[in-house]
């Protein structure tokens, strides 16, 4: 039976090859996107359940306050939480912490290397979660002072072919040298793991060199983790362990310990100092509902294609069941035909995967990969999508069609059935309802990302070459000195007008910042509570990117101590100056502020500016003096490049060949700022790339499907439009005659859409402290863009029909 149905599915396809063609062409675009974002997705929602007790890991964060009013969510905690989790929490097994204080120097021999991904973790760390440990002991190669876990590249780096077991690395983290015994080596960390290292110190080094305590209630800079015996740790432990922990700090302590399970915290989590640039859920839902209408509309297109073609397939049926067909026979047949015009859809998706796959790693910026016959859940996915695709596709159209009533048909009377006629019209609506919101959703996207490209940011970051400090073993007298040469070499050059050093810069993300809570002017402790961004900057910094002094002066190298030999003041933004509780930046100029245990004075209030990305608020930003820039990583290379006949290219040769001149043996590394601070906005524009791409494949195939309807429609009325012709109609009419229900149905979709796509897109900008204008033509170009293609499809069959010599219509007929 089945080889039968099979004979004249194929028989069919061939007699209807345009349709056939539109249909495989409109669902292997439609799987091909579908599946390209459900891998996405997929990878995205796989971060950390590589862990094999995954579920059972949380990790503890913090949530500031000041009076009651929310802060900051922190994604650090406290060292003394964990000890204090597993002593008096039964449910909880272990606790694995890790702490991370920026860049480290390693060396073995005449190998040297800056590593970033450096960061120091207790023994538990290795236990708790599942690293792949390669050689060593998992249980004790964090044990002890100075012990160092790499991971297999690192291996390969420093030790090439030999065994690094035992081995000794020279950590520099400033300017002292500690060796460092290798006692173990893990798997290269998965891209898919929220926080990434390739070194891991023993948290006793710290312990030992920097004075940090397990039991410490003060500075939460650890990332913490607890692991349960499989108990779900829900609102109520939350309640009960905030509990302990208040009663072990202090009754007013303004903070709240936020428990988040492991598996949520790349696309659930957005706190301060995260490990790494998280992903978004919303971002992923969206790419999924993108999917799946794309896919929908696929489908959609078949089955009005399906219904629309009824009349003419109904003489088949009328034929086979008055030869004795049954209602179930004429079902499989149909379903068959559906099964096959899928499979081979699917064939072709498969194939097309691979070649656009490398195109899309591109966009994402990921390696994603997809092989069918090794991934048993992807294939599993092929399935479930051909059975429904053959269902979804088929089901409708096949009932329809063996719902025929032999009598009807041989009589004529079908011609006047208005069967699927509504479900047509409503699926046409339907998916040019969804084209229309992509589209529009495209747009706002677009102007989001321009909006926050174009702000301005309240300091002046073009134009400027940014250079990372090395990190010597030499003292640190030796290197102030350097630093100072390499300004010196600097200064020489007539393109530099300025060099500015300091500890971060903008659009370095939280990481490299400092916090603190405790900062209160004196008269207003009333905001002792609030949380405070700090960092170290040198005499020439504001100066050199053009902030604007409001209130009071800079620093100044000749009347200011260094804040590293006798830290007395301080500048602010006025979002700090309000924090602090002065009404005006002249009141705050020469008040007295404590700042832990250290009573510094205000020097200046400068403007407010954006030392991230435009998607967050301003910071409450101090600077402190450090003179000579002895705690500074970056020197900021301000040039004036526009009179002086020098490419970027060769400026950054000339200030390559003055860091050689003071860093002989020092890897030259340096970025522009301006390029560094708008990668903060990658993600949104590969976004908006992403979905704007598939918003104009989702035009494609709605397109595609009303081309089907419309060639159809036009091919059972050619009869029609002869006789017409005959009678004297032009070539107008016949077009308004068949455009008009279909430009109907267009400007009914735009109808519907316009308000679903104005609130859907106000509800995304709210995620953003800067919003761009809901402007009219956001919503009005998507619209006519949409009705101008649908316009134009139907126009141009119509004109080739109504072109035609009437009197072929009426001899064909």
């Amino acid at each position: 039976m089945f080889r039968n149905n099979l004979i004249v599915a194929i028989r069919n396809i061939k007699k209807r090859k345009s349709f056939a063609i539109i249909n495989i062409f409109g669902l292997t675009v439609g799987m091909t996107v579908c599946f390209l974002i459900l891998t996405y997705a997929r990878f995205e929602m796989s971060y950390d359940r590589f862990h094999p007790q995954a579920e059972d890991v949380y990790r503890v964060t913090v949530d500031l306050y000041a009076e009651g009013t929310f802060q900051t969510a922190d994604a650090q905690c406290y060292p003394a939480v964990g000890p204090m989790a597993v002593e008096e929490f039964p449910e909880v097994e272990d606790f694995a912490m890790a702490r991370h204080i920026g860049r480290f120097l390693f060396k073995n021999d005449d190998k040297a290397f800056n590593e970033d991904r450096v960061y120091f973790a207790n023994p538990s760390w290795l236990t708790v979660f599942d690293w792949g440990i390669i050689q060593g002991d998992r249980t004790s190669a964090l044990e002890g002072v100075a012990k160092i876990v790499i991971t297999e590249s690192i291996a390969k780096k420093y030790f090439g072919d030999e065994d690094p077991m035992g081995k000794v690395l020279t950590a520099v983290p400033g300017g002292a040298e500690v060796p460092m015994q290798v006692t173990g080596v893990v798997n290269d960390v998965p891209e898919n793991a929220h926080l990434k290292f390739d070194i891991l110190i023993s948290y006793q080094t710290g312990v030992q060199y920097l004075k940090w305590d397990y039991n410490s209630w003060n500075g939460n800079n650890e990332f913490m983790y607890l692991k349960t015996n499989g108990a779900k740790l829900d609102n109520a432990f939350a309640e009960r362990f905030n509990k302990s922990f208040i009663a072990k700090t202090e009754e007013d302590r303004a903070e709240k310990l936020i428990i988040q399970p492991l598996t949520d915290i790349h696309l659930k989590s957005d706190r301060t100092f995260e490990a790494d640039v998280n992903g978004n859920q919303a971002t992923v839902n969206i790419l999924l509902l993108v999917a799946m209408f794309v896919l929908v509309i696929a489908w959609v297109n078949y089955i009005n294609l399906s219904t629309a073609k009824a009349l003419e397939r109904g003489k088949e049926v009328g034929v086979r069941k008055v030869l004795g067909s049954n209602k179930a026979a004429l079902l499989n047949q149909f379903l068959t035909e559906s099964f096959l015009i899928n499979l081979l859809s699917l064939v072709l998706t498969l194939t097309l995967i691979q070649g656009v796959l490398p195109f899309f790693n591109q966009f994402s910026g990921l390696s994603l990969s997809f092989n069918v016959f090794s991934d048993p859940i992807l294939l599993s996915f092929v399935l479930v999508f051909l059975l429904i695709g053959t269902l979804a596709s088929g089901a409708y159209p096949a009932l329809v069609l063996a719902n025929y009533k032999p009598l009807e048909v041989l009589k004529g009377s079908l011609g006047s059935s208005k069967k699927g006629i509504v479900l047509r019209k409503g699926l046409v609506v339907f998916q040019f309802m969804i084209t229309m919101v992509l589209l529009a959703g495209t747009m706002v996207i677009y102007a989001q990302v321009q909006e926050m490209r174009s702000q301005k940011l309240g300091v002046n970051i073009d134009q400027t070459v940014v250079v990372r400090s090395p990190l010597l073993s030499d003292s640190d007298e030796t290197q102030l000195l350097k630093r100072q040469a390499f300004k010196n070499e600097l200064q020489q050059l007539p393109q530099v007008s300025s060099i500015a050093y300091s500890e971060t810069l903008f659009g370095q993300g939280t990481s490299e910042m400092n916090s603190a809570t405790g900062v209160y002017a004196q008269g207003h402790e009333e905001g002792k509570s609030s949380v405070f961004f700090f960092y170290r900057v040198d005499a020439e910094f504001v100066r050199a990117f053009d902030f604007k002094i409001l209130s009071g002066r800079t620093f100044d190298d000749q009347k200011d101590p260094s804040a590293s030999v006798n830290f007395t003041s301080i500048m602010v933004n006025e979002t700090a100056r309000r924090m602090l509780g002065f009404n005006s930046n002249e009141e705050a100029i020469g008040a007295k502020v404590y700042f832990w245990s250290n009573e510094v004075q205000i020097l200046g209030v400068f403007n407010d500016y954006n030392h991230h990305s435009l998607k967050t608020s301003v910071d409450p930003t101090i600077f402190w003096f450090d003179k000579n820039g002895g705690t500074s990583n970056y020197a900021s290379v301000k040039l004036n490049t526009e009179n002086s006949g020098n490419s970027y290219k060769e400026m950054v040769t000339k200030i390559e060949s003055a860091y050689r001149n003071v860093y002989p043996n020092s890897d030259f590394d340096y970025f522009f700022l301006d390029e560094k601070f708008n990668e903060q906005y990658k993600a949104d524009q590969q976004f908006g790339t992403v979905f704007g791409v598939f918003a104009s494949i989702t035009v494609f195939v709605s397109i595609l499907g009303l081309f089907g309807l419309v060639l159809y429609e036009v091919q059972q009325k050619i009869k029609e439009i002869g006789i017409r012709k005959v009678l004297g109609a032009n070539v107008s009419s016949i077009i308004r005659m068949l455009s008009t229900n279909f430009m109907k149905l267009i400007f009914l979709s735009v109808s519907i859409a316009l308000p679903i796509a104005y609130f859907g897109v106000e509800k995304w900008l709210q995620t953003f402290a800067y919003q761009t204008d809901l402007a009219w033509y956001i919503f009005v170009l998507p619209a006519l863009l949409i009705i101008g293609i649908a316009f134009l499809t139907v126009v141009l069959q119509s004109i080739k029909v109504a072109r035609r010599n009437p009197i072929e219509a009426l001899r064909y007929e």
